[in-house]
């Protein structure tokens, strides 16, 4: 008798005629004439007539604007009582109000939050980005590298930007200082311990920058997950922004060892990324582990330590010696080096630390120092501190040989949970060192000693996100030809 059959009649028509019997006591339905609908109008004039979920959806990329000559709406009385009647305004005017807030929110992208799932539930928890979260990081007083980028509004509806749960809070300042907010995603566990994540915003033909860094299992799964998850989404574009990339140490192969480092790379090029953004790799040759269809930038985060430090130090008249804290550092010590004696104006002493090693993964050795440090202010330079073994030893050996105080640099602070790692504790009490500071690329859990501080590199990534996507030069991004032109904090 009936045929869930519903012809393509305008939207806007449909809902003005329902609304309007809502408050007449009366109801409208679809009712086509078109023979090929096999229903008998003239003789069951009654007849209801439901949508079929074969039909195009109205505004879909498979509707096409048809002549509707051929649809008309039939009246069918009904009659409410004045309790359902109140309802009904009620509800009208719930409706007026959340169709008035939703055009908001299409305007202004009101929408701006990333979740992570809680261990005790299948549930999400929203973060805020316009509200920053709270960070104890310390920051530099002027803006060296980070030139206020904003993304253009004429780009805007094709740019997303997400975050991992690894790196919610730094995604969180990344957000924040490009004037945007980061997009919904749910990151989690379902109750038998199997990842979930599920995108929350609309992402087709979209250019997506994910932020997560790999300091963990679970979050090289999470972001192979996400990488997927947004390919099967039919995105435009997948830039992955992993401020730590994990593995990054097993880059060679000793006897039946994996390669973990190639690994991985190949791990995230099967699941669709485009192109990566790397903050400090252990090894800038981790980059050909990628096709050459994968571009892969190596952001070093050095230069900003350098200028950290410079205003540490600028009303000293100490020498400064920049201490690379082992053969593989030179290159990067050589480059923090010329950093700080650019931006002080002042000559900056290098030299470097030997183990003297016998053989690979061999913990006790003698350290031996090559250049000046007797008297004179020391920076140790690393790109990652694990356990803290070989910065302790460093820290002993200079401060036998007269140092007249110690710091230490490393991009990553890779120290794991307190209970399983000694690196917090140790560090805590190397009576010697003044102070230890990493970088906010990982996440560290619990709270760090007074002796270890978080510089925020958040505006060196905005800043090589919103040049990456609008197609300008992000290795210029540590270009000092300029530092006249450098001004106070974008936050005062």
């Amino acid at each position: 008798m009936f045929r869930n059959v519903f012809r393509s009649a305008p939207t806007k028509t449909l809902i003005a005629s329902a609304t309007t019997a809502a408050f007449t006591g009366s109801l409208y339905v679809s009712s086509p004439v078109n023979a090929s609908t096999q229903c008998d109008t003239a003789s069951s004039p009654n007849n209801e007539v439901f949508a079929s979920s074969s039909d195009p959806i109205p505004g879909s990329e498979y509707y096409k604007e048809e002549n509707n000559d051929d649809v008309f709406l039939s009246r069918i009385s009904y009659t409410h009582s004045n309790e359902e009647l109140q309802a009904l305004i009620k509800g009208g005017e719930l409706l007026k109000q959340n169709q008035t807030k939703s055009n908001i929110s299409n305007n202004f992208r009101g929408v701006l939050s990333t979740s992570k799932v809680e261990s005790d539930s299948d549930k999400s928890t929203t973060l805020e980005t316009h509200d920053r979260p709270e960070s104890h990081c310390v920051v530099t007083k002027k803006m060296y590298f980070y030139k206020t980028p904003q993304i253009e509004s004429k780009k805007q509806s094709k740019f997303i930007l997400l975050a991992g749960s690894s790196s919610e809070a730094l995604g969180g300042d990344i957000a924040h200082l490009l004037g945007w907010d980061l997009n919904k995603m749910d990151v989690g566990k379902f109750n038998d311990g199997e990842t979930r994540v599920e995108i929350g915003d609309s992402v087709r033909g979209k250019h997506i920058y994910l932020i997560c860094s790999t300091c963990s299992d679970d979050a090289v799964l999470e972001l192979a997950f996400m990488i997927s998850t947004l390919r099967r989404s039919s995105v435009k574009s997948i830039t992955t922004v992993i401020p730590y990339y994990g593995y990054s140490r097993q880059d060679q192969q000793f006897a039946r060892e994996s390669i973990a480092a190639s690994d991985i790379a190949i791990m995230f090029q099967e699941m669709g990324v485009d192109h990566v953004m790397c903050l400090d790799l252990h090894n800038d040759s981790l980059r050909g582990f990628f096709k050459p269809s994968v571009p892969v930038e190596n952001l070093i985060s050095v230069p900003v330590a350098a200028a950290y430090f410079n205003e540490e130090f600028r009303d000293s008249d100490s020498n400064i010696t920049v201490v690379a804290s082992h053969e593989g550092q030179v290159e990067r010590a050589a480059i923090f080096r010329n950093v700080l004696q650019r931006l002080s104006g002042k000559n900056i002493e290098f030299a470097f630390i030997t183990k003297n090693r016998q053989k690979r993964g061999e913990t006790q050795y003698t350290p031996e120092v090559v250049g000046k440090v007797k008297g004179r202010k020391v920076i140790i330079v690393d790109d990652i501190v694990n356990t803290a073994t070989t910065l302790e030893s460093n820290v002993d050996k200079l401060a036998d040989l007269g140092a007249d105080s110690i710091h230490a640099w490393a991009t990553h602070g890779v120290f794991g949970p307190a209970n399983l790692c000694r690196a917090r504790e140790r560090i805590g009490n190397m009576k010697n060192l003044d102070y230890l500071l990493i970088s906010n690329s990982i996440m560290n859990k619990g709270p760090l000693p007074d002796k270890i501080r978080q510089l925020n590199v958040a505006p060196l990534l905005a800043e090589a996100i919103a040049r990456s996507f609008h197609g300008q030069s992000v290795s210029s991004i540590l270009n000092l030809d300029q530092l006249d032109q450098i001004v106070e904090r974008y936050d005062g």
